[in-house]
């Protein structure tokens, strides 16, 4: 008996100091200006938390608004942050309306009240092809789906495992912070480019592959054949209704939005947009939010070819003319 109670009192011990290892590790580790391209659970609880008791312009969405091809700061929420810190960059690579949806409830479960809530409609995420049609990120599914009603869950397909080890994974992460943000701990001591891919770069630039790889996935019109589903939005489809219970619970909330119908390279999709069938839906879109009193800015057409690096992703001097418009339509 004797011999078990210093063993219990080193293991006391060694607990205590890993949790305090821990508190430091949760106080101290940055925030980022935006969410990691593969952001945690662990991560994102710690965002929203780190919310509470402040009034901030909150941005959800996809990655137009996250800023997709630039960097943090050149990305039109960084420029606005850049002057207002009160602007968060909450979108990510990978959101849609269910996305959206998820988020606001994580938002409002935490207590979390938004001066104003900023998001973008992509209208190709209508589309029952896309991959961001019927799922929830991630990250964002393992935060919110306590939260999600089960007529809500009913309608979109799972992506985290229900295994035994999974669900072992995910109650690690909860409770330890380190393990559960490692990584965002890997991308902020390395970045989103690894070692092995930066020099792989380098390789490719100086043997020329690398050209030849750029001009292979050069954005033409074909290979958006597809992206953008003209059929009627109506009930049924999972993101048009997901925007009617956002409408509904930002007007119950009594919170002040803005949605934003994605910029779009209308030069690059012509043969496959332009057309009545497309602004109809663009309509459909803009009157299921309207009639919540959410605030919509129509930028489909708003921004010239050269501002884009594809179909819907901003240049850098894309965005900073999207920034610019966003703060004009806040002030209006």
């Amino acid at each position: 008996m004797r011999a078990v109670i210093p063993i219990a009192r080193a293991l006391l011990v060694t607990i205590a100091l890993l949790a305090a290892l821990d508190l430091i590790f949760y106080i101290t580790f940055p925030h980022f200006e935006r969410l990691r391209y593969s952001f945690s659970a662990a991560y994102l609880r710690r965002e929203v938390a780190a919310l509470r008791g402040r009034s901030p312009i909150l941005v959800l969405g996809d990655s137009v608004l996250w800023g997709y091809g630039v960097s943090e700061r050149e990305s039109a929420v960084g420029i606005l942050n850049s002057h207002d810190p009160s602007w968060h960059n909450l979108a990510y690579v990978g959101g849609s309306p269910v996305n959206t949806l998820a988020m606001i409830r994580i938002l409002l479960a935490a207590g979390i009240r938004p001066r104003e809530i900023v998001f973008n409609v992509n209208q190709k995420q209508f589309n029952v092809e896309d991959s961001a049609y019927q799922k929830l990120y991630p990250s964002v599914e393992e935060v919110a789906w306590a939260l999600t009603p089960d007529l809500d869950r009913s309608a979109l397909v799972p992506v985290l495992e229900n295994t035994r080890d999974a669900r072992i994974d995910r109650a690690l992460s909860t409770v330890w912070q380190m393990y559960g943000m490692r990584s965002d701990l890997r991308d902020a001591l390395f970045g989103t480019s690894d070692a092995a891919h930066a020099i792989q770069e380098v390789v490719e630039s100086a043997s020329g592959a690398k050209r030849d790889t750029d001009t292979e996935h050069r954005p033409t019109p074909d290979k958006f054949e597809g992206t953008y589903d003209l059929t009627p939005l109506a009930k049924g489809n999972v993101n048009f209704d997901a925007l009617a219970e956002i409408g509904a619970i930002l007007q119950r909330e009594h919170i002040s939005a803005v949605a934003i119908l994605t910029p779009t390279n209308h030069r690059l999709l012509h043969d496959y947009i332009d057309v009545p069938d497309y602004r109809q839906n663009l309509e459909r879109t803009r009157f299921q939010l309207q009639r919540y009193g959410v605030r919509v800015l129509n930028l489909d057409e708003r921004f010239p070819a050269n501002d884009f690096i594809d179909n819907d992703h901003l240049t850098t001097l894309g965005n900073a003319a999207f920034a610019s418009v966003l703060v004009r339509s806040m002030t209006q």
